[in-house]
Parts: structure tokens; sequence; C-alpha cells
């Protein structure tokens, strides 16, 4: 991370930073038993049981340190300090995440008989290859926004805003024949040959505003008794964080109930609290 910061006044200052994060060799599971075609660009059937390189196994799982993926952003934010009764604050992120599992490799038995990892030489299909591509958790926009305000008289108003742009998440394919890889796992393949771009799907934007009331009753010395009242997604904005994302089903896109509380509906809920 590098970037600047600027005390713009008494109570006021501002930051710029750019952000990145590069994980290398993640870890991967992977097929050792399976072999690829330089003529196709494609894995060898498994069900050929005499192309596979441990023909008297099966499926033989492998863990490989070889995926990777990158996060770049900008970050701009600025904070108001409380004074004069009210305080500000708030930020704003510009930023992108890219991903891939990392180029298969083809198993060998080494003179020992254990498998070992060659790299392949030839040009794979685009699904088969390991593409480097924005990930399923990208999200290219987020900003919040959150203040405090003493209205005097023991009231207190305080609120937040948060706007997230539709983040990024894979797709699948109903139709699309599943690849005989020894692995029940879905595909991006149609059976003309094309393939469905990965992590395709990009979801709806995300608003909220959360707001909280605050009265403070002296009882007097150190006691004091405080009523609160908080509404989250106070405007009632739909939000949204799953959908259908089968390219093929006839509600492709559509959203699903998610019950994580960032997508819940409007609610309140009153509390108290006594301090002495």
């Amino acid at each position: 991370m590098v970037g600047v910061s600027r005390q713009i006044a008494a109570n006021l200052a501002v930051e710029l930073s750019y952000q990145y994060t590069g994980q290398r060799r993640e870890e991967v599971d992977v097929n050792q038993n399976l072999t690829y075609d330089p003529k196709t660009g494609d894995n060898i059937p498994f069900s050929n049981i005499a192309a596979r390189v441990y023909p008297e196994w099966g499926y033989v799982n492998g863990e490989y340190m070889q995926g990777w993926s990158n996060w770049h952003a900008l970050v701009a934010s600025f904070d108001k300090r409380f004074s004069n009764r009210w305080q500000l604050s708030g930020n704003y992120t510009l930023g992108a995440v890219k991903d891939s599992v990392g180029p298969p490799c083809q198993t060998v038995q080494g003179p020992d008989g254990n498998a070992r990892c060659v790299p392949i030489t030839f040009k794979l299909l685009p699904d088969v290859e390991g593409e480097y591509t924005y990930a399923s958790t990208d999200q290219r926009h987020r900003a919040v926004l959150n203040g405090i305000w003493d209205v005097g008289h023991g009231f207190q108003l305080s609120g937040l805003y948060f706007y997230g742009s539709g983040m990024r998440t894979g797709v699948s394919c109903g139709s699309c024949q599943v690849r005989d890889t020894g692995s029940t796992g879905g595909t991006r393949r149609r059976d003309d040959g094309s393939v469905i771009p990965r992590n395709s799907f990009v979801g709806t934007p995300l608003h909220r505003v959360d707001v909280r009331f605050q009265q403070r009753i002296r009882l007097g010395g150190r006691r004091s008794i405080d009523g609160i009242l908080e509404v989250f997604n106070l405007l009632d904005h739909s939000n949204y964080g799953s959908f259908t994302t089968d390219v093929d089903s006839t509600l492709y896109g559509t959203p699903i109930y998610n019950s994580d509380t960032a997508y819940a509906s409007r609610a309140a809920q009153l509390g108290f609290r006594i301090a002495f």
C-alpha cells in the first residue's frame, strides 16, 4: 500500500491510497489420474481407462499450490472529527480482483512409481487451462458514509449509508454435458464448443441506510438512562445477495432469498441503556 494523507483543517483530514494484495501458491485440487490430448487441447475422457496415469486406480485427488490472485484498488477517504456537535466520515473504493486456479499439469509416474507434475506445453481449451479472469468476489465500487449529530438536550442522531456495486459470481449451464474428468463438477462448455465466460454474472447494486435515534435522560449524579431506536434499511431498498445463475434457466438472473442481514428488508428495534 502507498498513499498520501493531508490534514486540511484542525478537524478535517483526507487520504488517498493505492492498495494491492497478491496471493500466490494457493491450494487447488486436481485429478492426478487424468491425461491431456495435444490434438484437442482437452483431457482424454476419464472413462478411457487405458489412458489413465494409473489404470488400476480411479479418481486420485492431488493438492497443488498453483492458484493465484491479484487485488488492485484506489481508496479515498475523509474524516471530519467531532466538533461543533457533529462528525462525518466516508470512504470510496474502486477496485478489482482477478484469480486463477492455474494451468493444469500432466501427471506422470516417476522412476519410483510416485506421481510427478510435468508442465503442459501445448495449448489447452479455455475452460481447461484455468483462465485468469475476474474472481467471483469481484466488486468494482464500494462507498460508506456515516455521521453523528448531537442535536442537544440529550438527543443524538446517527446514521450510515452503504453502497456496493453488483458483485460478480460464477455461472452454471444446465444443458451443457458434463466433461468426462472423473468428477461430477459442472462445465461451461456448450455442445457447439463455445465456452461461457467464467464468473460472468454481475448482481444488482446494494443501497442501505441505517439510522439511530438516542435520547439521554439524566437521573442525577452519574446516573442516566438512554432510550434507543434503530432502523435498518430505512428506505426499504430491495437488496439481493443471491441469484439464479444457470444460464439455461428461464429464471436466469432472478433474485433468490438470502437471509443475511445485509440484504434484509426494513427492520426496527428498541432498546435502553442505564448508566450509573
